[in-house]
């Protein structure tokens, strides 16, 4: 997850690959795209503001090969109330790599790993474009299953109990891309959400938040997010940190 300027932390020429590749054969009903909204009752924090008064992301999921479909609504969840303890509602729908989303959507593509035509970390876990905000952040299921120590496993081989600490884990990296993406002059800092490398311990334990410094700028760029214009820029990346 380094924050310099020209630091990799994210894939940008997989955009092209991903967005306009065929039809998944996961993906059996397009047409049929669920819609969740997650409110302010997801989790009650005393820093959060009223829901019905704060800015609204609208996020999309995009399972790129299918590998995770118990992840979808635990991961929506964990994200959206981070979000919320910031001041921001999240609404969600679940798409598939044919979707196409309109100018105020974020996609979260969750990926099997890095195709690494873009120089990424080995170990990267998510990223998004850096310098400006972006309307696409990147998650790589095989690293954020790694970074838990069950990539011995693998996706298709996880107990119940392993699923919930996968959607968990996922929902926490999908926070921090999507800070990335409508603040991107947010800075990684040594702990915390927003560090440059989340490991096992972080990614489980019982409640994850942005720092309060964080919650205004968070808060302004996602008020400003549905008339940003995307350029093609220098992507960013968030590492894993040992087990």
């Amino acid at each position: 997850m380094g924050h310099n300027d020209r630091s990799v932390q994210g894939v940008v020429v997989l955009a092209a690959v991903l967005l306009g590749a065929g039809r998944d054969p996961y993906a059996s009903a397009a047409e049929a795209e669920r819609s969740l909204t997650f409110s302010r009752e997801t989790r009650a924090s005393s820093r959060e503001a009223p829901l019905l008064a704060a800015p609204r992301l609208h996020l999309v999921w995009i399972d790129v090969l299918g590998l995770a479909p118990y992840a979808f609504e635990n991961a929506a969840q964990e994200t959206s109330a981070i979000l919320a303890d910031a001041g921001v509602a999240a609404a969600w729908r679940l798409g598939d790599v044919s979707t196409v989303t309109s100018g105020d959507e974020l996609k979260v593509v969750l990926m099997a790993g890095v195709a690494n035509g873009a120089r990424l970390p080995e170990r990267v876990m998510g990223g998004t474009r850096g310098g400006a905000q972006s309307h696409t952040a990147w998650i790589y299921l095989s690293n954020v299953i790694w970074a838990l120590g069950l990539h011995d496993r693998g996706p298709r081989r996880l107990s119940l109990q392993d699923e919930a600490q996968v959607a968990r884990a996922v929902g926490r990296v999908v926070a921090h891309e999507i800070v990335h993406a409508v603040a991107p002059e947010v800075a990684h800092h040594s702990g915390g959400l927003m560090a440059d490398k989340l490991g096992r311990a972080y990614l489980i334990q019982a409640r994850a938040f942005l720092a309060p410094a964080e919650h205004r700028a968070f808060r302004a760029g996602a008020e400003a997010f549905a008339a940003a214009v995307e350029p093609a820029l220098t992507p960013v990346a968030l590492a894993v940190a040992g087990h």
